[in-house]
């Protein structure tokens, strides 16, 4: 998976595959957006990336490196 491919995704809901085997669902953002300023953990760090569901966070950081598979929900 490179970068690229990843945020042709960015906003939109996605199934991810972890290099781990875990399966996680949501809407695809990247750390850094203007809409989580407030949430310094979600803001600051760069190129990680994670899903909400809504508005609350269903999902760790993860880097691209960390996927395995990705697909549209």
């Amino acid at each position: 998976m490179t970068r690229i491919a990843l945020e042709k995704h960015l906003g939109k809901k996605v199934k991810i595959t972890l290099f781990d085997g875990d399966v996680i669902t949501g809407t695809l953002h990247k750390s850094g957006e203007e809409c989580f300023k407030n949430i310094a953990n979600l803001y600051i760090p760069n190129n990680l990336y994670f899903l909400t569901d809504g508005s609350r966070l269903c999902s760790c950081l993860f880097k691209v490196s960390h996927i395995k598979r990705i697909g549209i929900e």
